[in-house]
């Protein structure tokens, strides 16, 4: 009976040391190379323009922000990402927003997206602060981009990450001239 038992026994440690062996390589593969890593998304307003100001006889305003949002992807699999949103604000209140389609970006590659935003010169003119700023003629403004999407890695890993980048800029409307965005970056995964 216990010849029996021996090549059993030999059969069921090799397996279970074949486990265990795929199970190290699988858990240092995953710690090294597959781990899925959030995306770095950094946004900037690349240019502004003013091709109208002015206080009297009536308020004109038409300004326009070039945002530009560049993501670089460090995973072995695509980042697809959902519409990315930028929000234009006055003092706290949204005068403008653009939105850019949905995409990916490849494995371990980089993409970027422009975005026009027209700003609402109704919504500005209403502003209690426009008055003075307009006649100083400084208007600070602030620009709000979001991403958000996920990455799979062998169908079985996934991140979800999503990333907000304010930036602040003053425009000087009479100038044509804005001064240089100071932002910051927020990235959320899980």
């Amino acid at each position: 009976m216990a010849a029996r038992r021996k090549p059993a026994l030999i059969c069921c440690g090799a397996a279970l040391a074949a486990a265990v062996v795929l199970a190290a390589v699988f858990t240092a593969l995953y710690f090294t190379v597959l781990r899925p890593r959030p995306p770095r998304v950094t946004a900037t307003v690349v240019g502004t323009r003013v091709s109208a100001f002015a206080l009297i006889p009536s308020p004109a305003l038409n300004l326009t922000f070039d945002v530009a949002v560049a993501a670089y992807n460090p995973n072995r699999a695509a980042f697809e990402y959902g519409e990315v949103v930028t929000v234009v604000r006055y003092h706290g209140d949204a005068v403008g927003e653009a939105v850019v389609p949905r995409g990916e970006v490849g494995a371990r590659s980089s993409a970027e997206v422009r975005a026009a935003v027209e700003v609402d010169a109704v919504e500005v003119f209403s502003s209690p602060y426009f008055p003075l700023e307009g006649i100083a003629g400084a208007l600070p403004f602030e620009t709000a981009t979001t991403v958000a999407g996920k990455a799979v890695v062998l169908g079985v890993l996934k991140i979800r990450a999503s990333s907000v980048v304010t930036c602040g800029v003053t425009v000087y409307p009479l100038r044509k001239e804005t001064t240089s965005p100071q932002c910051t970056s927020t990235v959320h995964v899980g």
